[in-house]
């Protein structure tokens, strides 16, 4: 007996973007036809970050191992916002699904004219219809924001056949606004796991030579950060716990704590200036790119993101698939007892922008090796629960589901 004819699948999402590619590589190889419409090149060689400061480059080819195609070459935004630019991208969406005829659409998210025209689309062409983001309750909105969002988002999200839902506070967002939990399939972000595993085998190697190019001490309890160095991310915060753990008492048990903060952005400056009066315990190490990063989480024992707001952020998993223990403060995403963060066992989760609240955990924290022990443990258990294969198998759910409708 011959085999299923694959499942023709086109995903319509903005540009190449790194957390992206591991899953579209994955699903190719499930009996799935997959086809990724690109609207813009951005990404794909040396660019401007705003948010880094810097110019950037991703080391992996990340239109690599899936099928693809560039339908339009808009630039990001704002462009996208203006009226002729989307009125473009929407049309060339449309044709493009045309010509494909394929039999379920991945879109990503509501907020642009080219995603929302691929949902008209799938109506019109009675196509299934999937939908993925990363929204969540946590963000502060405008009572005229919740109005609006409260009217306008549950006949939307009703034409959409199902949710790829990336983890609990995702969930809850989206039950929130009507989605009923039967047409919710948990798709965890994806990112290159390869480099993460190659680095763990080699912790202890890691370790020695990280702590040794930074002058770090061995025994030293070393807490990293990674992202752009701007307000949003709160970075200042960490430095301002290091300023008050240094004022506390301290017993013979209680370990150096040392901050790597990996990345760029406006606030290096005042960063830098903070970490000369820290006087080695606030180490900056700038950009760290996919070679670079997997090696300082396997030199960490803890990763630190005070973020004021961040829905999911891919840091995050990556240092819970490294085996590390997390503190998060209460505005990012990506907390819940099936996400990454499980607070209480991996995680430990504190108000946003307290200080103090945040040098306690770290007090706590470096006279405490067996909680610490205990919660890299945590970390370790809830990997098969966020890995590739999670988000594979999700997948794979979903696109029952809606070709079963």
């Amino acid at each position: 007996m011959s085999a299923p004819a694959p499942t023709t699948v086109a995903v319509v999402v903005s540009h190449p973007i790194q957390h992206f590619a591991p899953l579209y590589r994955a699903v190719t190889d499930r009996n799935i036809d997959l086809r990724v419409l690109f609207l813009s090149r951005a990404g794909l060689d040396r660019y401007y970050d705003r948010g880094f400061g810097a110019q950037v480059r991703w080391n992996s080819d990340i239109t690599a191992g899936y099928r693809h195609e560039f339908i339009a070459d808009l630039t990001l935004r704002p462009d996208w916002q203006q009226p002729d630019a989307s009125r473009r991208a929407a049309g060339r969406v449309w044709a493009a699904l045309d010509r494909l005829r394929p039999e379920c659409v991945l879109i990503y998210g509501y907020r642009h004219a080219f995603s929302l025209a691929a949902l008209a689309w799938c109506r019109r062409r009675h196509v299934s219809a999937l939908m993925t983001s990363d929204s969540e309750l946590l963000g502060g909105r405008s009572a005229g924001a919740r109005i609006v969002k409260r009217l306008a988002l549950p006949p939307l999200l009703r034409s959409v056949d199902a949710f790829l839902t990336i983890g609990d506070n995702n969930e809850a967002y989206l039950a929130h606004y009507g989605v009923p939990r039967s047409r919710m399939f948990r798709v965890p972000l994806t990112t290159d796991e390869a480099p993460l595993r190659a680095a763990l085998a080699q912790r202890a190697t890691h370790r020695a030579a990280i702590r040794t190019e930074l002058g770090i001490d061995s025994e030293a309890l070393v807490a990293l950060f990674s992202g752009k160095l701007i307000s949003r991310k709160r970075p200042l915060d960490i430095a301002d716990a290091l300023r008050a753990l240094a004022r506390e008492p301290h017993g013979p048990q209680d370990r150096e704590v040392v901050a790597i903060m990996a990345g760029d952005g406006v606030l290096r400056p005042a960063l830098e200036a903070a970490a000369i009066e820290l006087d080695g315990a606030l180490r900056l190490v700038g950009f760290a790119d996919q070679q670079r990063l997997p090696r300082l989480y396997a030199a960490s024992d803890l990763y630190l993101h005070p973020a004021q707001r961040d829905p999911h952020p891919l840091a995050v998993k990556e240092a819970v698939l490294s085996g590390l223990p997390v503190v998060v403060s209460d505005r990012v995403g990506s907390v819940g007892p099936t996400d990454d963060v499980r607070p209480g066992r991996n995680g430990r989760v504190y108000p946003a922008g307290d200080v103090t609240a945040l040098a306690g955990i770290l007090g706590e924290l470096r006279g405490s090796p067996d909680l610490l022990a205990e919660m890299a443990q945590e970390s370790e258990k809830a990997t098969g629960d966020i890995e590739l294969a999670a988000s594979v198998d999700g997948f794979l759910r979903a696109l029952a589901f809606v070709r079963g409708r």
